[in-house]
């Protein structure tokens, strides 16, 4: 038997890792030149933000690539097995069995991470800001702590981050909810609930299973149908309170001469292809931005019944999703693209809102604050809604109270929940497309009294009784 020539033994591993190399950056290159990269929108360009300067160590992230991808499901499985990068690397060339003797390297690259994993979730939709850690909540108690959630002024929150500024993203946000884990923190969940606060709600596993195939615009054509026509909106700049083109103030149908919004007819398709233009359109571009709407009130709606199967959480049964199943209005969801803007109010039930898709942010406003949101009148097509350009601080001159109005904010990611309390203001702007349904059970008097006073036209309020039926059976969870 010849004996190995010096290298032969060890010298494979060395040229399969070299391979791994250079199969990775050709990933990159075939990631990077088949998708378009993301531009800034036109206001905010190099050296631009809301305030004139963009904050330093901004970067706008290009969409993820096929080389991201492969990197994310390496370097993942690599951490589960507590092995070297290229160790898995290697491992995934080599496939099942002898793949990579017969010289033929195995495309079974290693499936452990989904795209809502805490690990990947970065490189698939945008990373999320740090919290600033001095506002961070007090979440290991078994109740609420007194004061939560931490607020400050508004002013500062939007000073941090603009929403007008699109896809950009600070380092950090002033995060103050806490965020429970349904596999191991329900009981907490359900205490915050009962204590009328919000929060965020994560790791269901009825609800990762349904953001794994919403991710597929095929799944939602088969639901939605390719050429049926919704009733969507689209803003309407120059509009009565309309604070810009992608600002959608909600009007009830009242008469107005020129409203914020104006009603169009999209089918799924109409919608996606509005998407893909708008990823070339600033933000700030008249008719560049739509919100896709559907909704159904039970099972058996004619036009979108489907999405209560579809959605078996936001089914009414007694379960965390609900304070009193009984009272459930629905389920309704709207699908925004990126820079859109949903204007500050209230409602007048509980919220259990899910995040399907991309990225949403909300800042969020206590009841108990109302009065310095400068609510328009009952009777006004908007009513309900806040008149003050949030994102336009050189207008606030005439508010003198709104800079200081205490807030805190909270970004949705795909598989979060946000239970909203009754009441609870809120202010949401799409960081890209994205995809959300809500559903509502039930009414908490408790701060009715303040936001009625605070909103002209409801001056009467109905007497406090405290919340309707809390709808406590924690049977099924």
């Amino acid at each position: 038997m010849a004996p190995r020539r010096r290298g032969e033994e060890g010298g494979g591993g060395v040229v399969q890792y070299v391979f791994v190399v250079a199969l990775l950056a050709g990933g990159f290159l075939v990631g990077y030149t088949s998708t378009e990269s993301y531009d800034a929108p036109a206001a905010f360009v190099e050296g631009d933000s809301a305030e004139g300067r963009t904050p330093a160590g901004s970067t706008f992230r290009p969409p993820l690539t096929a080389g991201d991808r492969a990197i994310a499901r390496l370097a993942a499985a690599a951490e589960k097995k507590k092995t070297s990068f290229l160790e898995s690397a290697a491992k995934a060339l080599r496939g099942p069995g002898d793949a990579a003797a017969k010289g033929r390297p195995s495309d079974a690259v290693p499936r452990v991470a989904t795209p809502y994993d805490a690990a990947t979730y970065p490189l698939k939709w945008g990373p999320i800001p740090k919290r600033f850690e001095e506002h961070a909540p007090d979440c290991a108690r078994a109740t609420p702590a007194p004061g939560y959630p931490k607020k400050l002024p508004v002013s500062e929150i939007v000073a941090n981050w603009n929403p007008d500024s699109g896809r950009w993203i600070p380092e950090r946000m002033y995060e103050t909810l806490c965020r429970f884990d349904y596999a191991t923190e329900l009981d907490k969940a359900f205490a915050w609930r009962d204590a009328e606060v919000p929060f965020q709600l994560y790791n269901v596993p009825e609800m990762t299973a349904v953001a794994e195939k919403w991710a597929d615009p095929e799944h939602l054509r088969k639901k939605l149908g390719k050429s049926h026509k919704y009733k969507c909106e689209a803003s309407n700049p120059g509009g009565d309170v309309n604070n810009g083109a992608n600002h959608f103030m909600y009007t009830n149908g009242r008469a107005a001469k020129n409203p914020p919004i104006t009603n169009v007819k999209l089918s799924w398709d109409d919608w996606l292809q509005k998407v893909e233009e708008g990823k070339n359109k600033s933000i700030f571009e008249p008719n560049s931005r739509f919100y896709f709407r559907f909704s159904a009130q039970s099972p058996s709606d004619s036009e979108s019944g489907w999405i209560f199967k579809e959605l078996p959480f936001f089914q009414p049964r007694p379960t965390i999703m609900f304070v009193d199943h009984k009272q459930q209005r629905g389920i309704h969801c709207r699908f925004g693209m990126e820079g859109i803007i949903a204007e500050a109010h209230w409602d007048g039930s509980r919220n259990m809102v899910a995040q399907f898709y991309g990225r949403r942010r909300y800042i969020l406003v206590d009841p108990d604050d109302s009065c310095d949101m400068y609510l328009l009148n009952k009777n006004h097509p908007s009513g309900r809604h806040s008149e003050v350009a949030w994102s336009n601080p050189d207008s606030w001159g005439d508010y003198p109270r709104f800079p200081g109005m205490p807030a805190h904010e909270v970004v949705q990611r795909p598989g979060d929940f946000l239970y909203l309390p009754t009441f609870y203001l809120h202010y949401i702007i799409s960081i890209d497309a994205n995809y959300q349904c809500n559903t509502r059970s039930g009414k908490d008097n408790r701060q009715s009294e303040v936001v009625n006073r605070c909103t002209p036209g409801f001056e009467k309020a109905p007497k406090a009784k405290g919340s309707s039926k809390k709808g406590k059976k924690r049977a099924a969870r």
